[in-house]
């Protein structure tokens, strides 16, 4: 019995700006993205985690840095567990151009055409792919309880995944910074315990 405890990472001022930031966004956290992750730290810092994982991105490692030099836990990063790319778009302010683009290819996914992409960016049947593929590596740890540090859409990939849902339902998955999803993997079947929890984030006053 594995116990998975998946975040998004903490806040970034291209959160605050609005601005797109994707697998092509190598940015780190902002002053609030570090209370939110110390926030986290402190509410479970005595959970006895066995292992950290992290996308290859500067914002998920900052998010989880204390369990990793604080707690001396082991650290393993995986660029397929990098968000999606938006491809022209990365980088950019948020735009009218930018808002439609994205309705559209959402619109795309949700009647199954998954080869859809922003251009130059990723497709839903990509990101299926490279998350596939870290789903397959993560049964073979040893570990049991494991802290996993990725991405908004990535995660709201990997929640149709996990749930055996058609990846048209990943718009539904909405994930704040630093919030919790909570799995238990018993070696064949994901059952979500916790979905996108604040409950670190109570007595913070930003």
């Amino acid at each position: 019995m594995k116990e998975l405890y998946f975040i998004r990472h903490g806040e970034t001022i291209y959160n605050v700006e609005k601005r797109v930031q994707g697998k092509g966004v190598n940015s780190s956290l902002n002053e609030k993205g570090k209370l939110q992750a110390k926030a986290f730290y402190n509410y479970y810092k005595d959970l006895a985690f066995d292992l950290v994982i992290t996308s290859s991105l500067n914002r998920t490692k900052e998010t989880v840095a204390d369990f990793i030099y604080e707690k001396k836990l082991t650290h393993l990063e995986f660029d397929i567990l990098d968000e999606i790319s938006w491809g022209k778009y990365e980088g950019k302010q948020a735009s009218e151009e930018l808002y439609r683009d994205h309705r559209n290819v959402l619109a795309e996914w949700s009647n199954a055409n998954y080869d859809a992409r922003i251009e130059g960016g990723e497709s839903a049947a990509e990101m299926d792919e490279r998350l596939r593929l870290f789903l397959q590596i993560l049964p073979t740890f040893t570990e049991n309880k494991i802290l996993i540090c990725t991405h908004g859409a990535t995660l709201a990939f990997l929640m149709t995944i996990l749930q055996n849902q058609p990846l048209s339902e990943m718009p539904r998955y909405k994930h704040n910074n630093t919030g919790l999803c909570k799995y238990i993997f018993d070696g064949s079947n994901y059952s979500l315990q916790l979905q996108d929890d604040l409950k670190h984030l109570e007595l913070i006053v930003f």
